[in-house]
């Protein structure tokens, strides 16, 4: 525009006549101008300076003004400026998005180790990725030009990892580091699956802790992917080739108490029940756990008092009895059956065998020092081994009604069950008794436990024992629903010759506190178990 057409335009412009003169107005317009130059180039050079810090050199050019550059073009400029910031942000959004898609591939590897690109290592970063991964092949020629996980594809990437059999034929190096990492290899490899499912589980709870807040929500996606796939492993263990589920649950446990991490793996476990508890449409929770328990007392029963491992065992089984739906399984699990843990002991597992016991071979020949040293340390262990069935009674005691009852129900029944043990003809033929009844062991086990449970209301002149109601012996045959209700759960009680015989019928409550409970189960335990001993 040319100073003539410039002067045209303002004489032309009915706001100049609010200025003394022309040439006033000529001074107002030219210093508008020049504040509006400026505050567009102060404008434009921010813009700049952001793209720098973000790598985008690439627009500055198109951005930058020349000093020489004529009043028209800063017109076109501003003219254009909303245009060209709206084509600036969205590149801008467009760099991040990519960075965050880095970032989510990155956090995948490292949770699950597994990967798509299997480019060269000298090619990539190094930096925010595992040192090996299990490539998946297949899913790569799949995706075709996609080589990075993301959270719509994960899951297909970690079902598709679990189903191969050898995961260390697929590891492939993901840094040019040449330094051997076996560690790195067996995490990466592991090959039972329920193992890998807890590792990667662990692995995405420390990813929490560091992730950027943008990333968070990806963290706890892969977290929670864990436990749904854990939960589908148990639901339908068949169809993983060579992976005995149960049994793998169980080793992660014995492990995990030997090394000091049972924490971790119980918390693990209590979101896998809850996702178990939640979805029953294919497995009911104690069908999944029930082969947990076989597992466990199959092993127990060949292993003697005074071994370590048989304590770690019992541990395994004190959690259980402390988790509330594993114990509602463990104790439906027990009925009617005589529990194989209650049954190992000091004692000759066949009265008058003395082959392949593992206490005083040669007493004779041994030092009386020695044998006090052998008796102490079977001491030691029976009385670890009766604190840790006395636990076990007392939290599924405690634990809830449900479980309370069913534990008492089984007490009741196991007595009721071995009372012929104080007839008189058990002593004389015992290769038949020793086939109806539970062992002396068990006995032994059962009422040490049992006296245990009954220490704090049996201090002298406690006043809970006070409470107790001798009018439970005299009760007739009840049935289930009235044994729950009254919390009457021994049997055959009023059929037992009585010392002093009832002139009358007594006088009933309306049910029995668990002070009188103990304190029968615990009599009549100790009656049976050293009635055919006394009367030898």
């Amino acid at each position: 525009m040319t100073d003539q057409e410039n002067n045209n335009n303002i004489s032309s412009n009915p706001f100049a006549a609010l200025f003394g003169s022309l040439a006033d107005a000529k001074q107002f317009a030219a210093i508008q101008k020049e504040q509006l130059k400026q505050q567009s180039g102060k404008q434009i050079n921010e813009i700049y300076k952001s793209l720098t810090l973000n790598g985008l050199h690439f627009l500055a050019d198109e951005l930058t003004a020349s000093p020489d550059d004529s009043d028209n073009s800063v017109s076109e400029s501003l003219d254009e400026f909303d245009y060209s910031v709206a084509e600036i942000s969205r590149s801008f959004r467009s760099q991040q998005e990519i960075c965050e898609q880095l970032n989510i591939n990155h956090m995948i590897q490292r949770i699950f180790l597994i990967t798509l690109d299997n480019s060269d290592p000298s090619l990539k970063s190094g930096n925010g990725i595992p040192s090996r991964c299990v490539y998946l092949e297949e899913m790569a020629v799949d995706l075709e030009d996609q080589d990075w996980l993301d959270m719509n594809n994960v899951e297909q990437a970690v079902f598709a990892r679990l189903l191969l059999q050898d995961p260390g034929n697929h590891l492939i190096n993901m840094t040019s580091s040449t330094t051997l990492n076996l560690s790195a290899d067996r995490d990466a490899g592991e090959r039972h699956i329920f193992c890998y499912l807890y590792s990667c589980f662990q692995r995405a709870k420390e990813e929490i802790t560091k992730v950027p807040e943008n990333l968070l929500p990806f963290a706890v996606q892969c977290r929670n992917l864990t436990v749904s796939n854990t939960r589908t492993v148990l639901l339908t263990p068949e169809i993983y080739v060579d992976q005995n589920i149960h049994e793998q649950l169980v080793d992660l446990m014995l492990e995990a108490i030997q090394g000091a991490h049972f924490e971790d793996v119980t918390e693990f476990l209590e979101e896998v029940i809850e996702a178990l508890i939640m979805d029953e449409e294919v497995r009911t929770f104690p069908e999944v756990m029930i082969p947990v328990f076989d597992i466990l007392l199959g092993r127990i029963k060949d292993l003697e008092l005074c071994q370590i491992l048989f304590y770690a065992y019992l541990d395994i089984l004190l959690y259980f009895t402390r988790q509330k739906d594993m114990a509602k399984v463990f104790v439906e699990y027990i009925q009617p059956k005589d529990p194989i843990i209650l049954n190992i002991s000091c004692l000759l597992k066949t009265p008058g065998v003395v082959e392949n016991h593992g206490y005083f071979l040669n007493p004779s020949r041994s030092s009386p020092q020695e044998i006090k040293v052998q008796e102490a340390n079977i001491h030691q262990f029976m009385a670890q081994f009766h604190e840790k069935i006395y636990q076990m009674l007392k939290n599924l005691l405690q634990l809830s009604p449900e479980t309370k009852h069913c534990i008492l129900s089984w007490l009741g029944n196991c007595l009721h069950a071995n009372a012929g043990r104080t007839k008189i003809w058990a002593n004389q033929m015992p290769e038949i008794f020793f086939q109806m009844y539970a062992s002396d062991a068990f006995f032994l086990n059962l009422g040490a436990a049992l006296l245990k449970l009954c220490q704090p209301f049996c201090k002298p002149r406690s006043s809970r024992l006070l409470t107790f109601n001798p009018t439970y012996c005299a009760l007739k045959e009840l049935n289930d629903e009235e044994r729950k209700i009254k919390n009457v759960h021994m049997r055959g009680l009023d059929k037992e010759t009585c010392l002093i015989p009832a002139v009358q019928e007594p006088k009933f409550p309306q049910n029995y506190n668990l002070v009188t409970e103990n304190l029968v189960l615990t009599e009549y335990t100790l009656y049976l178990g050293f009635h055919r001993i006394f009367c030898r």
